[in-house]
C-alpha cells in the first residue's frame, strides 16, 4: 500500500512531504511519473508553490511518496 503525500507519519500533516528536484536518469523505473497537466487544479497549485516558493513541501493526497512530477523539471516526493 502506498502512502499519500499528506500523512501524519511524515511529520506535520500540514507540511506534507518534501518535493526534491531530480534528474531524469535518477528516477526509479517503477516510480509513477505524473505530468503537471494531469494533476487536479489544487495539486497543481500545491506543486507550483512547493517548487517556486520558500518551503519545498506539499500536501497532495492524490500523490504518493516516491511519485515524480514533471513540472519545470522532474520533482520526486520524499
Amino acid at each position: 500500500m502506498s502512502r499519500t503525500a499528506c500523512e501524519s507519519t511524515y511529520g506535520d500533516a500540514a507540511d506534507g512531504v518534501t518535493v526534491v528536484r531530480t534528474g531524469a536518469e535518477d528516477i526509479d523505473p517503477t516510480a509513477r511519473v505524473w505530468h503537471y497537466d494531469e494533476l487536479s487544479d489544487r495539486t497543481q497549485t500545491a506543486i507550483a508553490a512547493a517548487v517556486d516558493g520558500p518551503k519545498p513541501s506539499v500536501c497532495a493526497p492524490e500523490l504518493s511518496v516516491g511519485d515524480v512530477v514533471r513540472y519545470t523539471g522532474y520533482y520526486e516526493l520524499h
